[in-house]
């Protein structure tokens, strides 16, 4: 048989019309069941529901939830997912009654990809953290016009105060496979929808109480809101912790002390050196008499080798005679930087950044956020939730009880301690009429314990300030060196379960 050009011309086109019906679109983003990309694990093994249950739905409900309330309705929820999620051919599908569907384990920074499928006038979501949410919606449903659907699927559709609308519509037809890759840093969002970018790292707002920050962890959840949906391949990357190499990863003192300093040696921690990098050619950072001497003849710190998360820290020092530089006649000044996380050197040259726990003369338990990049050139994300009363200059000075206020890149404060002396100068041997650290030559003793989000810093056995839903949560420890001498005679972490008793300072015998 023979085919004139025109036929072969027709014959081509629908071969290839069939082949692009059979084969996934390599730019959709989507990945074949049990293949997850490099680097992700699976939230959804295609068998079952392992790894999730049913949403309690959102903290007004649970807030005021005895243990044993919370319990009860945890088992309501999970009997409510069973009714009405299911898996079929490997496919996760909700038949439109019924609740949300949440993972059992709470995440912080991640990556997540989650192909998902509706049927006409669907509607849903996915929460991040718990908070709602990264739209899902018939984009074509004209009743849903009102609410802005015809922009597009993929906007942060709760917010108020940020952009709400995805970039462009990027929505496959109703009844088609699309694939969502979510990226979640502190407290914003980056999204992809079908390979095109629809959310360019924007603030996701708290839904559940607009003055606070979302939470710094929390679960994925899959939206109900009355539509049939369907998902499949949902893979995540925890960006808070590396699967790189085990050594990076934050150690919890379970039964034992450690001793981070062991009154011998440098074993277990390095220096860097402003405008030095790792050598410390002066040998600021030194061991005198069973003691870590920082002779303070530079800008710089000593860090931990590894990351530590959810302890009881005690540190003890005393500072000693010596002042340089442009400091030479300023308050005595140094620091305890806890949570760690990024480049060495990435705030000015300096110090990784973290969370620094205040060690000057007149400011001993104030808090203060050490910007910085990490490894990648980007900013790390730093945060914290603090109660607080205003002073007359506008000072954020901590106070038990007190309202609470966010703090972070975009509200940037120094948190003082509750006593800080309203007329502190910055001059050598300030001491404020109410300080509770050890005069000039006595040793003081900080307790810092840090509890997931929560942190405590007491000075000489009294709590001085208090932090809330801290991010990040963990990362190594540095000791400041700021132009004046200092000494540190004990630093250990203890387990949170066998904490050490919180006392003043005692004297060697």
């Amino acid at each position: 048989m023979k085919f004139n050009s025109d036929q072969l011309s027709k014959m081509l086109a629908t071969i290839i019309l069939v082949l692009a019906a059979l084969t996934p679109a390599a730019t959709s983003g989507q990945h074949e069941s049990g293949s997850a990309p490099e680097g992700f694990i699976p939230l959804f093994n295609g068998e079952d529901l392992s790894g999730w249950r049913g949403s309690l739905g959102g903290p007004t409900k649970t807030a005021s939830m005895s243990q044993k309330d919370r319990l009860a309705a945890q088992e309501l929820a999970d009997e409510d997912m069973k009714a009405h999620w299911s898996v079929v051919d490997g496919v996760l599908r909700f038949d439109g009654e019924g609740h949300s569907l949440s993972t059992v384990k709470d995440y912080e920074d991640f990556e997540l990809y989650v192909d998902w499928k509706i049927d006409s006038a669907g509607d849903s979501g996915i929460y991040l953290r718990g908070v709602p949410q990264v739209q899902i919606w018939d984009t074509t449903h004209e009743p849903y016009y009102k609410h802005d659907a015809d922009k597009g699927s993929g906007g942060l559709w709760n917010n108020q105060k940020h952009e709400r609308h995805p970039l462009v519509n990027a929505d496959h037809p109703v009844g088609q496979w699309n694939t969502f890759f979510i990226r979640m840093v502190d407290q914003r969002v980056t999204v992809k929808l079908n390979g095109q970018l629809v959310v360019d790292n924007v603030p996701l707002e708290n839904y559940w109480d607009r003055d606070q920050p979302i939470p710094a962890s929390g679960p994925i959840e899959l939206q109900s809101h009355g539509s049939v949906l369907q998902f499949r391949n949902i893979y995540i990357r925890e960006l808070n912790s590396p699967v790189e190499s085990d050594k990076d990863k934050p150690v919890t003192p379970t039964d034992r002390i450690t001793k981070l300093f062991d009154g011998e040696s440098l074993d277990g921690l390095y220096t860097w050196i402003r405008g030095k990098g790792y050598q410390d050619p002066k040998q600021v950072f030194r061991v005198t008499d069973g003691m870590l001497h920082v002779t303070g003849d530079a800008m710089g710190g000593i860090l931990t080798d590894k990351a530590y998360g959810n302890y009881h820290m005690v540190l003890e020092f005393k500072w000693g005679d010596r002042t340089w530089g442009e400091r030479a006649k300023s308050a005595m000044d140094s620091g305890l930087l806890i949570h760690s996380t990024g480049a060495d050197g990435g705030y000015g040259g300096i110090w990784m950044p973290a969370i620094e726990v205040q060690i000057i003369e007149g400011g001993v338990g104030d808090f203060i956020m050490v910007g910085g990049p990490d490894e990648n050139g980007q900013p790390v994300p730093i945060s914290m939730v603090c109660e607080v009363q205003v002073g007359p200059n506008g000072e954020r000075i901590w106070k038990q009880g007190g309202e609470r206020e966010s703090f972070g890149p975009d509200n940037y404060h120094r948190i003082d301690w509750f006593g800080r002396d309203p007329g502190w100068k910055d001059v050598l041997g300030f001491r404020g009429k109410k300080d509770i650290d050890s005069p000039l030559g006595e040793w003081t003793r900080l307790d810092v314990v840090c509890d997931g989000g929560h942190i405590q810093v007491y000075v000489n056995g009294i709590l001085a300030n208090e932090a809330f839903d801290v991010s990040p949560r963990s990362g190594k420890l540095q000791l400041q060196s700021e132009l004046a001498e200092i000494y540190f005679r004990r630093w250990e972490l203890w387990p949170l379960d066998k904490p050490a008793d919180i006392t003043p300072v005692e004297s060697p015998e």
